[in-house]
């Protein structure tokens, strides 16, 4: 058998994965995002004669390298802390701590399943009274 410290190394482990695929994921998004709004900035600076000092194309690399600082895709937590190393790494502790919770995990895990459904699916719950829906008229 395994003893305690083992099983908790195993899942750390399995934690640090499943966190470093999170921010693999959204370090996608994000690159896949700023391909064509960079290419849209520098054409703007160009267009307007910013070609000299480019105003748009550096808010661009300004706006990525304060998102790719949030991720801190290749922090690693020191063993033994459990400070986040990131603002990424703060909300997957908020939301492991939440799952955790024997009284209020089972409850917080369905509502944040809820949430996440309406926000990716917007329309499915086919409330009328929501604007953006199935249900509306067409204009």
């Amino acid at each position: 058998m395994t003893d305690n410290s083992e099983r908790g190394s195993r899942w750390q482990l399995v934690r640090d994965v499943v966190v470093f695929q999170v921010k693999l994921g959204m370090e996608a998004v994000l690159d896949i995002t700023l391909i064509p709004v960079s290419l849209a900035a520098a054409a703007l600076d160009l267009v307007l004669g910013n070609w000299r000092r480019p105003r748009w194309f550096h808010a661009v690399l300004r706006f990525g390298e304060r998102c790719e600082h949030r991720i801190n895709l290749w922090g690693v937590a020191a063993p033994g802390t459990d400070a986040p190393q990131s603002e990424v790494d703060a909300v997957m502790l908020s939301i492991e701590n939440l799952i955790r919770n024997p009284r209020t995990g089972p409850d917080k895990v369905r509502e944040l399943r809820r949430w996440a459904a309406t926000k990716i699916a917007p329309g499915v719950d086919g409330d009328p009274k929501t604007p953006g829906r199935r249900n509306d008229p067409p204009t």
